[in-house]
């Protein structure tokens, strides 16, 4: 893939040019987005997926990409919904794209890229009910967590109030020492949820073994 942190402005031109199309709301999003993710973006686009096609926000024969290639095409924006899903059925349903039209140029495929993995973010916070943040995808991204645990995990915060903007803290041991049992507790229950058979040890070893370096930025 085309180094993202160098072909960055290339890309952010290309999202600019169909804002009006995409709509504010993704317009602002997806730089935010690009951002962040950087050089993880293909594996924070493949977590994105899987986890929207757990909660059957998409099919697993459905892309971000596609999904992004439709919102530049389409005649409404998601400001035209009540609900960001209600928008991504509109897109799947009723707005079609001839793949062999797109561009290949690499910056237009992950502009594409960039605009469906932000709208699908924002579906599965609605979907959860919960503003899931930027570091945390990135972080399980790196990870390579099963898409079933992101979604516990996920959940598990939510009910436990803990922030989940911290996960990222607990897994590169950026957090206070007072904090981080109450974190791993949290975890743990999450990861039994995601897989009943797991033993509360194996759980426990699983939650562990989550650990990036501080500087994985």
């Amino acid at each position: 893939m085309l180094p993202i942190l160098t072909a960055m402005s290339s890309i952010l031109v290309a999202i600019t040019k169909v804002a009006i199309t995409i709509g504010p709301a993704i317009a602002k999003y997806a730089p935010i987005l690009l951002d962040v993710a950087a050089k993880y973006l293909p594996q924070i686009i493949k977590t994105v997926e899987a986890v929207c096609t757990i909660l059957n926000i998409i099919s697993p024969n459905e892309s971000a990409e596609d999904l992004g290639a439709k919102a530049m095409c389409a005649d409404k924006k998601p400001e035209d919904f009540d609900k960001t899903n209600e928008y991504i059925h509109y897109l799947k349903n009723d707005v079609s794209v001839d793949s062999s039209t797109l561009s290949t140029d690499k910056v237009d495929v992950i502009a594409r890229q960039v605009i469906g993995t932000s709208i699908l973010i924002k579906g599965v916070n609605e979907t959860l009910s919960v503003e899931v943040s930027l570091p945390f995808i990135k972080a399980v991204s790196q990870l390579g967590v099963d898409a079933k645990v992101i979604i516990e995990v996920v959940k598990a915060y939510s009910e436990s109030g803990l922030k989940l903007e911290d996960y990222a803290k607990y897994v590169t041991k950026t957090l206070p020492i007072e904090q981080l049992d109450k974190h791993s507790e949290v975890l743990v229950n999450a990861y039994q949820k995601a897989d009943s058979s797991l033993s509360e040890e194996q759980a426990e070893n699983s939650v562990v073994d989550l650990s990036l370096p501080k500087n994985s930025g």
